[in-house]
């Protein structure tokens, strides 16, 4: 598989996405400054509930994130 092209798991079925190389870039960039924002939202939130739905996120954009990246 080459770098432009992934598979993603989504809900159990398995979807091909060709992207070119750029596309990839700006995908990843996306993901990782999405990352970024849930961790800042997460340490300044103090209501228990949303802090744990924050991180809820944050742990699925990370696997998204490390899948996306291990195909890159």
């Amino acid at each position: 598989m080459s770098a432009a092209e992934m598979e993603v798991l989504v809900t159990g079925t398995t979807v091909s996405l060709t992207l070119s190389e750029e596309e990839r870039e700006l995908i990843q960039e996306i993901l990782e400054e999405r990352h970024r924002t849930l961790l800042v939202e997460i340490s300044h939130t103090d209501h228990h509930h949303f802090k744990t739905v924050l991180r809820k996120k944050a742990e699925l954009l990370e696997s998204v994130l490390s899948r996306f990246l291990v195909n890159a």
